[in-house]
């Protein structure tokens, strides 16, 4: 489990690094955009392209970076109804249901690049830039938020175990306690 933490530490390093280096690459594509529209009447065509395509990889990179600090949505109406000592279960449980879901997800976004390289897109404004490339950003964000998911979902199980353990132990030395006090 370690080993595994141990990894999803340097795939967030490496996650936050590419968004830093995206938005600082947004922030001057967009600006010196505008400054070049606005005071020369220019601008270059694959900006613009290359601005949409980098949003697209700062949202996956920041839900992939969001599922390993657990700040994705968390659906919490089942919480309140469930009993609080059932609620480590519940949160595995939902860990390895949206598991599934980013694997489903992954599936298919495996298909989407298939079609597009078959499609055989290009951007032209990219110099003839095959589309597929751009679009390898959501398997891959997919499969790494499935891999967040399943070590959050080990986590809450090791959790689970370690109260289990504790509670039978705290169980047992009341009744110890009993016998000997009576």
């Amino acid at each position: 489990m370690n080993l595994l933490r141990k990894i999803e530490g340097y795939i967030v390093k490496i996650e936050s690094f590419l968004v830093i280096l995206l938005l600082l690459m947004l922030c001057f594509l967009a600006f010196s955009q505008v400054v070049l529209r606005n005071l020369f009447s220019f601008s270059f065509i694959w900006a613009d392209v290359i601005v949409r395509m980098a949003v697209l990889w700062v949202a996956i990179l920041g839900a992939s970076i969001a599922t390993s600090e657990r700040g994705h949505i968390h659906i919490d109406l089942l919480s309140r109804v469930i009993p609080s000592p059932y609620n480590k279960y519940l949160d595995a449980l939902l860990s390895l249901v949206a598991a599934g879901a980013c694997f489903s997800f992954f599936l298919v976004a495996l298909k989407f690049v298939s079609v597009e390289k078959e499609v055989g897109s290009v951007i032209h404004s990219l110099g003839g830039a095959p589309e597929w490339l751009f679009t390898l950003i959501f398997p891959a964000g997919f499969i790494l938020m499935t891999f967040k998911f399943l070590l959050c979902f080990l986590a809450e199980l090791a959790v689970t175990r370690e109260r289990r353990v504790s509670l039978s132990l705290i169980g047992r030395l009341g009744k110890i306690a009993r016998r000997e006090g009576a």
